[in-house]
């Protein structure tokens, strides 16, 4: 995924920003773009979460210790 639109809204608030604007206005087909990339990015991550396996290893270390000839 290239979030190119996420990144083109993170820019444009930036710029507003830096000018001091107060109102932020976008197309309607900007909108959707940044709507397909969020829900692209939100599909991606939840099906990241659902195919990462955690193994975790049950061996057993025995550790002993002793005092030696303290």
């Amino acid at each position: 995924m290239s979030g190119l639109y996420i990144n083109r809204f993170i820019d444009k608030l930036q710029q507003l920003e830096l000018k001091g604007s107060r109102d932020f206005v976008c197309t309607i087909q900007e909108a959707k773009n940044l709507h397909n990339d969020i829900t692209r990015l939100l599909i991606d991550l939840d099906n990241a979460k659902n195919t990462t396996t955690t193994t975790v290893d049950t061996q057993t270390i025995q550790v002993e210790v002793d005092g030696g000839s303290f």
